[in-house]
């Protein structure tokens, strides 16, 4: 199609909605043991948790309350088998309350997991030495005064226990010597003033300065800690029983590549004329206000205490220079740059007070920055710890960055890294795994193909947003480096890195807020650009290319080709319940195949205690190409023509006669007709996870004959977990795109006359912004 050809994307998609009843089910469980061989396994493992407990001293636990940990049969990983009769809830039953989990995964003699390691679920309890008494007394009850659901809990437990001490140290090398650590305790209810004097009197006595250490206390009580320790001091807390887990923490280091080099050949800033509305947060190092190239365009606050750090103020200028202009790649020497379309607020976070910048002193900050900034919609963060994530720690970074998002409805783009090509350390670097975020990767080109650039980090990510990262943009490398503003005259900076090309994606998703008169809020512009980004090899998303490659133009991301549309669905459904969504068509199409591809992107609270169930909701998108097509189900096994079938699969429209012989020799028909989507039932967790169905991002696609295609709807699920979650409503964007190249209509223009509600999306000019990288 040509240029002038395309057409802007529509908006307005949830008017075609209506609330729907669905039951859902499954069989009889299949309990592993007995009542009673579950009964005389529990109690065994009271009876030497007890002795763990007696032995333990006052140094390694707190006063009245104990950790522990929980791990349940495999086949009981769902939410439907919470296990809610052990615990107190809304009325005090044994004084156990469940604090949190993660996944279990069973050791092996290597230490490391295969394809046979199996997994479950683990919980972290908070008791009291009473709380054996109580529990023990019930176990020794007789079953006829016991109620079900307490009996069928109780057969859920693999084992019950202390957490291996093993399983607190994570991440932390065989040669770390001292460094900065982060740690996380438990919440406790009793013990809850005392829990975070008698972690600083026990790592006090090893020497750490306690006069040096940060910490965050969250409402749920969880309590994340920042300080210096030392090899030592990790074996005191080793066993140490209010401790959850303890981790390396240590600001990214500037690589070779990011820290670029300086060469002739520099360009003319703009001629002033006036300040763009569109503002982006930048949180970084710093800001170079002499220099031309933003003093302009950008205002700066160093919000941390000290002064800022040289490296850093150059870094967050050339972040900030890459917000405003993108890359400078298509410039020649003595350019004169555009004035840009955004402008940065930059705020400075990273401190030299100390030997090393105090990322807790960062996050403080930012928790106080998106409050006080309400016109700032997305905030570029190419910053973070070092070092990949850990699947079973969540960073006080990545859970900050998360909640700010859901709270204040803001949009965090974030770095990845830059360490894959390290072998053993690949895997995306915190906040990039947040699962409200935009992780950004780089890449960089080869034979004038679009590649991975090495250096970029790469998925999976964690539990709750495992495809990451999202999208990459251009970053550049040694051989085709990314060209940068410099502080100094008639110079450029060649440079490389996941901190530049992760800008270029905060201004698009800027823009497209802003130009749209926010008719596209944060998590819509988020699925937008992960939905038009260009996947290389054509198969979807892959741990080292994401979603693919952002759109060079930003009218490329609100345009349609020829021949298909592409529209927007957004809105909150009540947790639980279902919602039919009418999807547009002309049933006058019967040439060639449909395209129809789906991204489905949700705002979820999370729960940094359970990093298995860290995010709180989610939503399961069921698609029915044909509204005429039902599965009738023999269910009294009676023969039809003399042969005996299980299913059939009959259009009632086309075929009513057929639907009525069914019915009339005892077949069931389908409340809703015959979807090709996966179906949950008789799925196990892990399967449900390995199909992302607690994801907080879902992309599909799905081909059929056009002429078999009346009448599509979808139908969205709004599904919730956890017992902390606080809002009943499930915030979604999902952008829906139908392509039909084979058509002989013009299936953009059909719809928008039989479908008067929807709105072509019109942009402001400024939405011709070019995000080009380079040739």
């Amino acid at each position: 199609m040509s240029e002038n050809r395309r057409r802007p994307i529509l908006y307005n998609g949830e008017i075609y909605s209506r609330s729907v009843v669905k039951s859902s089910g499954g069989g009889e469980k299949f309990y592993p043991l007995s009542y009673d061989e579950a009964r005389f396994n529990l109690l065994n493992d009271i009876e030497k948790t007890q002795d763990l407990v007696s032995g333990m001293s006052a140094k390694s636990r707190l006063p009245n309350e104990i950790i522990l940990s929980m791990t349940l049969q495999p086949e009981f990983s769902a939410k439907s088998y919470y296990p809610e009769n052990l615990f107190d809830l809304d009325s005090f039953k044994f004084g156990i309350q469940e604090v949190g989990s993660r996944i279990w995964r069973e050791r092996k003699e290597s230490g490391r997991a295969d394809d046979s390691t199996k997994f479950s679920k683990m919980f972290f309890l908070r008791a009291t030495e009473e709380s054996f008494k109580k529990l023990k007394a019930h176990l020794n009850k007789s079953t006829v005064v016991l109620n079900k659901g307490f009996i069928q809990d109780v057969r859920k437990i693999s084992n019950l226990g202390i957490l291996p001490d093993s399983e607190q140290i994570q991440g932390i090398e065989e040669d770390w010597k001292e460094g900065r650590l982060e740690a996380v305790l438990h919440p406790f209810y009793i013990d809850r003033h005392l829990s975070l004097n008698h972690f600083l009197n026990t790592v006090g006595e090893f020497g750490v300065n306690t006069n040096n250490i940060k910490y965050k206390q969250y409402e749920s009580g969880v309590t994340f800690i920042s300080f210096n320790g030392t090899r030592e001091m990790l074996g005191a807390i080793t066993g140490y029983n209010p401790l959850r887990v303890v981790h390396p923490l240590q600001l990214r280091d500037l690589p070779s590549v990011e820290r670029g080099i300086s060469v002739n050949g520099g360009f003319e800033p703009p001629i002033f004329s006036k300040k763009s509305t569109t503002t982006i947060g930048v949180i970084d190092g710093g800001l170079d206000m002499k220099n031309p190239f933003v003093k302009n365009y950008s205002d700066y606050e160093f919000v941390v205490s000290g002064s800022a750090i040289e490296s850093m103020v150059d870094h967050g200028t050339q972040v900030t220079g890459t917000v405003l202009y993108g890359p400078l790649n298509n410039f020649s020497t003595g350019d004169r740059l555009p004035e840009p379309t955004v402008s940065v607020r930059n705020f400075g976070v990273l401190s030299s007070t100390t030997d090393l910048p105090d990322l807790y002193e960062a996050i403080d900050a930012i928790e106080r920055i998106v409050p006080a900034n309400p016109d700032i919609d997305v905030y570029n963060l190419s910053i973070g710890p070092k070092g990949p994530i850990l699947d079973d720690n969540i960073s006080r970074f990545t859970y900050a960055c998360d909640k700010l998002s859901y709270d204040y409805d803001k949009l965090f783009c974030v770095a990845v890294g830059n360490d894959g090509h390290v072998k053993g350390y690949e895997r995306i670097q915190a906040p990039s795994d947040s699962v409200n975020g935009l992780a950004v990767g780089a890449y960089t080109r080869d034979m004038g193909n679009p590649v991975r650039a090495s250096y970029s980090s790469i998925g999976p990510g964690r539990e709750g947003c495992k495809m990451k990262p999202d999208v990459l943009a251009f970053g550049g490398c040694d051989n085709h480096p990314i060209h940068l503003i410099s502080s100094e005259k008639n110079k450029k900076i060649l440079g490389a890195g996941t901190s530049f090309s992760t800008p270029i994606v905060s201004s698009t998703a800027a823009s497209l807020i802003s130009q749209s008169e926010s008719v596209i809020n944060p998590l819509t512009a988020k699925s937008l650009i992960i939905h038009s980004s260009i996947a290389p090899s054509g198969t979807g998303h892959s741990q080292e290319m994401g979603h693919g490659i952002l759109q060079d133009r930003i009218e490329d991301i609100v345009s349609c080709e020829e021949n298909s549309y592409t529209l927007i669905y957004k809105g909150e459904i009540k947790q639980g319940k279902y919602a039919q969504f009418e999807l547009p068509w002309d049933d006058s199409i019967v040439q060639g195949k449909a395209h129809f591809q789906w991204t489905v992107a949700v705002m979820t609270e999370v729960d940094q205690l359970s990093s298995d169930d860290y995010t709180s909701s989610s939503v399961e998108v069921t698609f029915y190409p044909n509204s005429d097509k039902y599965l009738f189900t023999n269910t009294n096994n009676t023969k039809i023509d003399g042969v005996l079938k299980r299913t059939e699969t009959v259009d009632i429209v086309a075929n009513p006669d057929r639907a009525k012989l069914l019915v009339q020799h005892g077949w069931t028909q389908a409340n809703f007709p015959k979807t090709d989507s996966p179906t949950s039932s008789f799925r196990t967790e892990s399967e449900l996870r390995d199909d992302l169905k607690w994801d907080s991002l879902d992309t599909r696609e799905y081909r059929k004959m056009a002429k078999n295609v009346k009448k599509p709807f979808f139908h969205i699920h709004a599904l919730s977990r956890g017992s902390r979650t606080s809002n009943p409503m499930v915030k979604f964007a999902m952008i829906f795109s139908v392509k039909t190249p084979k058509a002989e209509i013009d299936l953009y223009a059909n719809v928008l006359s039989n479908y008067s509600a929807l709105i072509p999306l019109q942009l402001r000019v400024e939405s011709q912004v070019d995000v080009r990288s380079s040739t």
